[in-house]
């Protein structure tokens, strides 16, 4: 039976938004064993999906150098790369690992290390749309499917949310203040603060804060002065998508998260700062709302912002909060 090698990008959002392209991969090659490879972090969202035999963490354990990889790939004689990620070491460890065919974009100086090598989109597309663009370059199946969620909470998981959440007061709210990629994606603290008193006030509920050990410090600091439920560090990933998914609504910045709920379909309000909706928009058949303030210097993609940060700021609490009830009633 062909093995099939699918190297995942590195980031959480990137690969939900890759989702219409692997379940893609998963369809056309249904007939063959298919492995993913990505980090651990990542690999999360695929724990409990049967339609693939292995996951390969980078940088666990004793994957954690080119070398170390190859080595350990070598040895399943995978008949097929596809990379999903754009970066040249990804096409290094697929070459190093002996696989015959080689699927991906010829970016980073890597044309050489592919046997398939596509060329990128003439015009700019949305990134979900990029993905599947490069599976119809290497002629496998690419059919954009309006079908969601993308993603899936296993029963199990569902009755853990269900018995976390039964006692609070409905409707509830997820927050997730943060942004791994860096301070320019975040929305101030303060203003999510000030939208957790909003919605409190006036329409009551509950006001869950969710995240990784990241967003401890920020966290804290809301929690200290709005009335919310603080459980950012304290849930899996695999426990947040449940959570997700038994939600009313998401206020997020533009992150990993985000995607998750788009792809769930849980409600969800957007905001960005310097990154660019149209390019990286949360997929999904559920309710949403994009907040953005197309401003003089964005979208820059900066981690930290070099001036004062306006693209966040000139997004108030009290027009999050009246999006909040029209996405809520």
């Amino acid at each position: 039976m062909p093995k099939i090698l699918v190297r995942l990008p590195n980031w959480i959002g990137d690969t939900v938004m890759a989702l219409p392209a692997i379940n893609n991969i998963a369809s056309h090659y249904k007939n063959d064993r298919i492995a993913l490879l990505s980090r651990k972090s990542v690999l999360e969202l695929f724990k409990e999906d049967e339609r693939f035999y292995k996951l390969y963490s980078i940088g666990n354990g004793k994957l954690q150098t080119i070398i170390d990889i190859s080595s350990v790939l070598r040895q399943e004689k995978f008949d097929t790369a596809i990379l999903l990620q754009n970066a040249i070491g990804a096409a290094i460890i697929a070459k190093m690992s002996r696989i015959p065919e080689r699927i991906g974009y010829k970016t980073d100086f890597r044309r050489l290390l592919l046997t398939k090598p596509i060329n990128l989109p003439e015009k700019p597309t949305t990134q979900d749309r990029y993905f599947l663009n490069m599976l119809k370059e290497a002629g496998i199946d690419s059919v954009y499917k309006d079908s969601y969620p993308l993603l899936n909470v296993t029963e199990k998981e569902m009755i853990w949310a269900e018995i976390a959440l039964e006692k609070l007061d409905r409707p509830i709210i997820l927050f997730f203040p943060g942004a791994a990629y860096g301070q320019a994606k975040r929305w101030p603290w303060k203003n999510f603060t000030a939208l957790a008193k909003l919605l409190y006030e006036n329409i009551g509920g509950t006001i869950i804060l969710i995240g990784s050990d990241i967003e401890k410090e920020i966290g804290a600091a809301i929690e200290t002065a709005a009335n919310v439920k603080n459980q950012i560090g304290k849930t899996t990933l695999r426990e947040t998508m449940a959570l997700l998914s038994n939600s009313d609504l998401l206020v997020t910045n533009d992150s990993g998260p985000m995607h998750i709920a788009a792809a769930l379909g849980t409600p969800l309000i957007g905001i960005y700062g310097s990154t660019d909706p149209e390019r990286t928009p949360p997929v999904g058949n559920g309710k949403k709302a994009i907040i953005y303030k197309n401003v003089s210097c964005s979208p820059c993609f900066l981690r930290t912002c070099p001036t004062d940060l306006k693209c966040m700021k000139q997004i108030g609490p009290s027009e999050v909060f009246e999006t909040a009830k029209k996405l809520l009633f």
